[in-house]
């Protein structure tokens, strides 16, 4: 077995397609490399939650293979925490109860509640949302229920973590600040993450790398480093040449492939 299949997540010449339908992915291959985080843009119908939706093991329907770490993805061994579109969040749960109950799932001999209850407090305090225990998700506006899913992430510790478009909900400002704590929690606990976005800028802002879908699932997406970047203190880089440039680059690149 190739090397690269046993560094991070490595998927080979995937594809999926829906009962009657055209292609929704085509062909596609790349590694990730552990404890990496790229970001995700393309078009509407591109595959992006597609894709996000194979490697959680939510779709089993696909041709060619996902890896990780030389092994399938969908081992018991690897944990994957998605944060969906639409949050996935029990409406019979109080925030705590949902992060209390992915917590008990995935770590079912975690047995010290008191550890546990320390472990949701840090996450909802981290996330901005520690006041909103007690609430059951429908009370919630959108962009505090994505707050919520994104802590339950982080709280399970996962191996790979998958976000599919989290910050959608949310107005300019908060999605800013949320950026900013989302990445400080991801250096602290960098599990190989995948990050959906339809926005430019926060794809520049997140990603070691930035990954271009096409229009088209008969073409190749386009892997373009953004290391130049991501290296920059994250309050610095919107003001930066780099980031200028970066800009520029990504979307020429979108121009070409949508």
């Amino acid at each position: 077995m190739s090397s690269l299949k046993n560094n991070g997540l490595h998927i080979q010449n995937l594809s999926i397609v829906y009962k009657g339908e055209n292609p929704a992915l085509g062909d596609v291959n790349l590694t990730l490399p552990e404890h990496a985080i790229y970001t995700v843009i393309g078009p509407s119908g591109s595959g992006k939650s597609s894709l996000m939706r194979a490697i959680a093991g939510l779709l089993r329907d696909y041709q060619g293979e996902i890896m990780f770490n030389g092994r399938s993805v969908h081992r018991k061994e690897t944990l994957i925490g998605l944060v969906p579109q639409n949050y996935g969040l029990l409406p019979w749960k109080t925030v705590r109860g949902n992060i209390q109950m992915a917590m008990k799932i995935t770590h079912p001999s975690q047995r010290h509640r008191e550890e546990q209850d320390k472990q949701i407090q840090h996450w909802l305090t981290s996330m901005g949302i520690s006041e909103l225990a007690d609430r059951y998700p429908l009370s919630l506006s959108g962009g505090q229920q994505q707050r919520v899913a994104i802590a339950r992430a982080f709280a399970i510790l996962p191996t790979i973590l998958l976000l599919d478009e989290p910050f959608s909900a949310l107005d300019a400002m908060t999605r800013e600040a949320l950026q900013l704590i989302f990445l400080d929690n991801w250096l602290a606990h960098p599990a190989t993450t995948l990050f959906v976005t339809h926005d430019v800028d926060e794809a520049i802002l997140l990603g070691q790398k930035v990954i271009v879908m096409p229009s088209d699932p008969k073409d190749a997406l386009e892997i373009v480093d953004n290391e130049s970047v991501f290296q920059i203190k994250h309050e610095d880089k919107r003001e930066s040449n780099e980031f200028f440039e970066q800009t520029k680059l990504i979307r020429k690149v979108m121009h070409e492939k949508w």
